[in-house]
Parts: structure tokens; sequence; C-alpha cells
């Protein structure tokens, strides 16, 4: 019963789309390819298994246009296009989503922190750690924000000096218990070799994965223009920005979008879930697909909440005008 409510509602949207995408670009956002996720990737819903996306792919290469970064930039846009990107920089996206993309000839966008890779820790995946299993963090965290938290979850609230103060004062770093709760980045070469691949782009994602709305101004010009050095190193990235966390106002403020372009990004993402019927915007939106999305109709139906987002998004603006 449950399969044919979804294959139903799936044809209907289908339906729908093929008239609302037919000028629109559909981004999509993907982080870990694994079999095997992390508790961190388990717990945020943050993985898609090796088979999944790859039928995930397929389905998007049977119902739009893959676009490739360059195509963006230069406005090469076709009817339902469609982009691919990935987050972070985590290494299943190269051991595991990059063959399949190249079996599929497929280009994508992976928007990289190269402190990471270059062997920091994940700020991320530290301050969800301490969040949840750290109780004493969790205290000393609310003692310092108190009356800001709001409806705000925890580790939203983690700025760099709280949680430098904290582990100043335990004396630890939680580096591999870190690295075990999210699972592993790329290493260096594993970037080298991926930058000579044809369906491969890299993007800018912070020099760390920090929470742009903590930051001042000059600290987030300066993590965006320390990772862009990094970046500009591999003849394949490009300047385009997309904000950690990506949800706009709790995690990134609108005047920060307009910042970066100012400081050289050509194009920004967010990831709050709708279509971009501008696909010629400086200021972009991207979908997630997880494993929850293994079959055709999920797909639409994600597809299908995500313009419903969209035109509610839209007329709360006209609303407010």
């Amino acid at each position: 019963m449950r399969a044919m409510i979804f294959n139903t509602v799936g044809f209907i949207c289908r339906v729908v789309h093929n008239v609302l995408l037919r000028n629109a670009l559909t981004v999509f956002v993907f982080h870990d390819v694994s079999d095997k996720p992390s508790e961190f990737m388990r717990k945020y819903k943050l993985s898609v298994s090796p088979a999944t996306f790859d039928y995930q792919i397929e389905f998007i290469k049977d119902n739009f246009r893959i676009i490739s970064p360059d195509d963006l930039l230069e406005s090469r846009i076709p009817k339902k296009a469609a982009l691919i990107t990935f987050d972070d920089g985590f290494r299943s996206c190269f051991t595991n989503a990059i063959p399949i993309l190249e079996r599929k000839h497929v280009p994508c966008v992976i928007f990289l922190n190269m402190g990471p890779i270059k062997g920091e820790i994940f700020w991320a995946g530290l301050i969800t750690y301490l969040c949840e299993k750290r109780l004493d963090f969790v205290e000393y965290l609310r003692s310092r924000v108190v009356g800001k938290s709001g409806r705000r979850v925890l580790f939203l609230l983690c700025s760099e000096e709280i949680v430098y103060s904290y582990l100043e004062e335990v004396g630890q770093n939680f580096s591999d218990e870190v690295c075990e709760f999210v699972g592993g980045f790329a290493r260096e070469e594993d970037i080298e070799e991926a930058a000579m691949k044809e369906v491969v782009f890299y993007g800018n994602h912070l020099f760390n994965h920090y929470i742009p709305v903590l930051m001042s101004d000059e600290r987030l010009i300066r993590s965006f223009v320390k990772n862009r050095e990094e970046l500009e190193k591999y003849p394949n990235s490009r300047n385009l920005f997309s904000f950690p966390f990506g949800q706009p106002g709790s995690c990134f403020s609108e005047r920060q979008v307009g910042l970066l372009i100012e400081n050289g990004a050509k194009k920004v993402f967010r990831s709050s879930g709708t279509i971009n019927y501008d696909a010629t915007a400086s200021y972009l939106d991207r979908i997630g697909l997880t494993s929850y999305h293994e079959c055709s109709a999920k797909i639409w139906f994600e597809m299908f909440r995500s313009q419903l987002m969209y035109f509610v998004r839209k007329s709360r603006y006209n609303l407010l005008e």
C-alpha cells in the first residue's frame, strides 16, 4: 500500500516537474558515499550507499541535462539543467563517488575544506562530538550563551572562542575521538590525483567548517582567502563557494553572501532545499539526496517538496514587501 502511494505521488510529481523544471536549475548536494557510514553521517543523514548513489546519478541523467561548473559560470544553461555537488571532502567521495561519475561521464564540483585535508581537526565534527558526547562541555557552553540559544541546536552556538577556551581548560583536543566519530577525509594525494580528472572540479567551503554567522567579517574572509589560495594550486579549481552548514539565517547571513561575492566568489550556494528558477543568479540553492532517496518516487517527491518550499518562501517574501 505504501509503495503504491509513493508510486502514485511520484507519477503526479513527475508530470508537474516536467513543466515547472523546464527553465530551472536543480543543484544536488551529497556528502558521504559509503556502505559503512560513520556515526556522524548516520546521525545527520549525510550518507548514501554507492549502489543508491549510482541509481540517483542515473535518475538525474535520465530526467535532467547535467552541466559542469564551467557551463554554470559561462551561463550555458540548457532546459531542465542540473548540477552535481559535494561538500567537505570526505575520502569516500574520492574512492566511491568519483569512479561512478567517471564511468557515467558526469561532472561535479567538490566544495573542499582544505584544513581537515591538511590535518586539522574537522570543526563540524568537533563541535557535534562535544555537544553529543561531553556533558561537561554542554554545561560549559550553556553557561556562556545564556539567553542566546532560542531554538537553535546547540552546536550552532559553538564559537571558536568558547570551544578553544574549553579545550584549554580540560587539556584535551579529542582528535582521535572526532576522527572515529566523523570518518576519514581525503588526503592531499587524493586531491592531487582527482584534480587531473575531467569530471572533477573544486570549489571553496572555507578552510575549515566553521559557522559563518559566528565569525567576524575579517575572520570569514581570511578563511575564505586562505582556502582559495590552497585550491588555486589545482588546475580544476573554480571561484565557487558553498556555505558550511548551508542554512540561511541560522548559519550565515544575507550580508555575508554579498561580502563573499565582493571578495571574488562567482557563485554562492546554500543548502535549504529549493529549485533555482533564475539559473543565472549569483546565489543558488541545493537539494540534498541521501540513502532515503533510493527510488524514483522518493526523489520526485523530494523535488515536489522543494518546489512547494520555494513558492511558500516567495509568497512570504511578497507579503513582507
